[in-house]
């Protein structure tokens, strides 16, 4: 068997970090981008937002029918870390996701990122304040448009109100800590969920099953791929049963409910 060069192993290595292919970590490497940190604190604090986001919108994933947290559920399936951050979206994660960035009033608080607004491209859509970003890879108008069908039946089942002056503008503690796990979230991909908070001067991440706390340890204290970041680590064990019956009745509208049983993707709520 032939060796693997040296561009090829450190993409090799790259990948158990981001969930990449071949073909986007070899670039990367080959331009000397191992595994770049976001440059900005603009940038630190929208990833950071993003990865809070995430964590909430997976927990979502599990009560969508068939209700189960017995499989894994993760928002992000792949990064792709860069001046630019690039993620890919696991089916039906779009729309929790949005409902969790997008500004918005809920019970008198604002909620969401203050002053994100949406740009959208042939192939894909763009989450920006202006001085920040990320895009979401794949995310076409028609797919923007099923998860945003998601966002406004969750506004009007939860009586939201959306406004301009809607959002949390507060700064998150150390975003630069959860930026860079963001970045490195594959990490967890074999686990059955991830949970990652700010807490004082460092970052808590728990997660049940999949990658031992050692290993976790060693990866994020890699020279090149790593990060120097204070994280608390704890691992659970994976859930041995299902969700009980009183957690299947999530009133999904049944036109979704129906959509999904059929084994067809969608994003969301099929409501206008």
């Amino acid at each position: 068997m032939a060796r693997l060069s040296i561009t090829d192993q450190l993409a090799d290595l790259r990948r158990t970090y981001t969930g990449e292919n071949l073909s986007q970590a070899v670039p990367a490497v080959r331009d000397g981008e191992l595994l770049p940190d976001a440059t900005t604190e603009a940038q630190r604090q929208l990833e950071a937002k993003v990865l809070l986001a995430g964590c909430t919108a997976a927990g979502m994933l599990q009560l969508m029918p068939p209700a189960s947290i017995v499989r894994p559920a993760h928002a992000f399936r792949t990064v792709e870390p860069g001046e630019t951050l690039k993620l890919h979206l696991s089916e039906r994660a779009l729309g929790p996701l949005l409902f969790e960035l997008l500004p918005r009033t809920e019970d008198g608080y604002g909620m969401g990122v203050a002053g994100l607004r949406h740009q959208q491209y042939r192939r894909s859509s763009e989450l920006t304040t202006g001085d920040a970003g990320v895009v979401l890879v794949g995310v076409d108008e028609n797919a923007w448009d099923l998860g945003m069908r998601y966002v406004r039946w969750m506004h009007e089942f939860r009586g939201v109100e959306y406004t301009d002056g809607g959002g949390n503008d507060d700064e998150t503690a150390e975003a630069a800590t959860g930026s860079a796990l963001l970045r490195r979230v594959h990490l967890w991909h074999d686990a059955s969920w991830l949970r990652a908070l700010p807490l004082g001067n460092a970052w808590f991440v728990e997660w049940p099953g999949g990658p031992s706390e050692d290993d976790i340890r060693q990866k994020l204290a890699h020279p090149e791929f790593g990060t120097g970041r204070e994280i608390t680590l704890r691992r659970a064990e994976a859930p041995a049963q299902d969700v009980e019956e009183g957690m299947r009745t999530y009133p999904w509208p049944d036109e979704f409910v129906s959509a999904v049983t059929a084994g067809e993707p969608d994003q969301g709520p099929a409501h206008q």
